[in-house]
C-alpha cells in the first residue's frame, strides 16, 4: 500500500504547493508541483492545480513516492556484471539521474519525477548491489541524448577509487559521432576553454575552463564525418562545444546548430582503465546502435560499416 499523509488545512488562505512543500521539506518545491499535477497530491479527494487555494477544514491528501516497479529493466542495458560494478549501454533520451539535487540526500525522490537510469537502479538492483551506496552508484554520467557505455559501482569503496581515477585523468573514454560538414584535417586537437557565461549556454571561452579533445576522422560522406573522439577533459557538453567550435557540429544537435535527426548522434564507444582495487586492465565498449547506423546510412548510404 503507498505511504500516505491525510492533513486538514487550518489557518488563512494558501496556495496548495507552497503548502504541501512546507509539509515535504525533503522534496524540492518543483517535485512537489509535479506530484500535485500527477495527482499524488489531492484536495478533498479530488486532482487539482498546484495553484489551487487552500481554505480552513479541506483535506489534504498526500501520496508519498516510494521505490516501484519502472516501466524500463535495468536488466536490458546491462553488458557487463562484475563484483564491484556493472556496466550498462545507456539509450538516448534518458536521463541518468533527476534534475533536482534532491534524491541524492532523500532517494525517495527518484521516483517522483520522470524514469530515470538512477530510478531503475533503486528499484531493481542489480545482484551484489550495497543499496547503501551514494548516488545510486553513478561515477560519471553521460548527457541525456548521448547513448553508450557507462560504468556503476556496486559499493562505495569502488565507487571512490574510480571517481578519483576520473578526477586523475586516468580513465579513457572513447566517442563516436556524427558532424555536419567534412572536417579537413585527419586527426587533430581542439584545446579551448568552455563555460557557461552570464548564465546562458556552455560555450567556448577564455574565461572557461580547461578543455581539450583529441579527434580522428574515421570517413567523410556526402558533407558528413564519422569520427572518433578522445576527450582527455570532462566538461559538461565538451565534445559537442568543440565540435561546434571546430566548425563542424554534432548531427542532430539542436543547441549547437546541428543538421536536424532523430537524435543527438554522439555515442559512448569506450571505457579504458586500470581496476582501482586489483591494478587489472578494464575496458568495455558500447557498439554504436541501429538509430545511429540508420542516420549515417541515410546521410551517406554507408551505415553498416560503422560497428566493424
Amino acid at each position: 500500500m503507498p505511504d500516505k499523509k491525510i492533513l486538514d488545512f487550518t489557518g488563512y488562505s494558501r496556495r496548495l504547493d507552497i503548502f504541501a512543500a512546507d509539509e515535504l521539506p525533503q522534496f524540492s518545491r518543483s517535485i512537489v508541483q509535479k506530484m500535485i499535477k500527477d495527482g499524488k497530491i489531492t484536495v478533498n479527494g479530488k486532482k487539482v492545480k498546484p495553484s489551487w487555494p487552500l481554505q480552513e477544514g479541506e483535506k489534504v491528501e498526500i501520496e508519498l513516492p516510494q521505490a516501484q516497479e519502472q516501466n524500463g529493466k535495468l536488466a536490458d542495458l546491462i553488458i557487463a556484471d562484475g563484483k564491484d560494478y556493472f556496466v550498462i549501454n545507456k539509450p538516448a533520451g534518458m536521463l541518468v539521474h533527476p534534475q533536482s539535487p534532491v534524491w541524492e540526500t532523500n532517494p525517495e525522490a527518484a521516483f517522483a519525477s520522470e524514469e530515470t537510469l538512477v530510478s531503475l537502479v533503486l528499484s531493481n538492483p542489480p545482484k551484489g548491489f550495497d543499496i547503501n551506496t551514494p548516488r545510486a552508484g553513478l561515477v560519471h554520467r553521460l548527457d541525456r541524448e548521448t547513448s553508450g557505455v557507462m560504468l556503476l559501482a556496486k559499493n562505495e569503496a569502488f565507487q571512490q577509487a574510480m571517481t578519483q581515477l576520473f578526477a586523475s585523468r586516468e580513465v579513457h573514454k572513447t566517442y563516436h559521432s556524427i558532424a555536419c560538414g567534412e572536417i579537413p584535417d585527419d586527426a587533430g586537437t581542439i584545446d579551448v576553454p568552455i563555460g557557461r557565461v552570464a548564465g546562458g549556454k556552455i560555450k567556448a571561452s577564455d574565461v572557461g575552463r580547461e578543455a581539450v579533445t583529441d579527434y580522428k576522422v574515421l570517413e567523410r560522406k556526402n558533407g558528413f564525418t564519422y569520427v572518433e573522439l578522445y576527450p582527455r577533459t570532462g566538461r559538461t557538453n565538451q565534445l559537442r562545444v568543440h565540435l561546434s567550435w571546430l566548425g563542424y557540429p554534432v548531427l542532430g544537435d539542436w543547441l549547437y546548430k546541428g543538421a536536424t535527426a532523430d537524435r543527438l548522434m554522439l555515442h559512448a564507444r569506450k571505457l579504458d582503465f586500470k581496476h582501482p582495487l586489483t591494478g587489472r586492465k578494464m575496458t568495455f565498449e558500447a557498439p554504436v546502435t541501429p538509430d545511429f547506423l540508420d542516420a549515417w546510412d541515410r546521410v551517406t548510404g554507408e551505415g553498416k560499416a560503422l560497428n566493424g
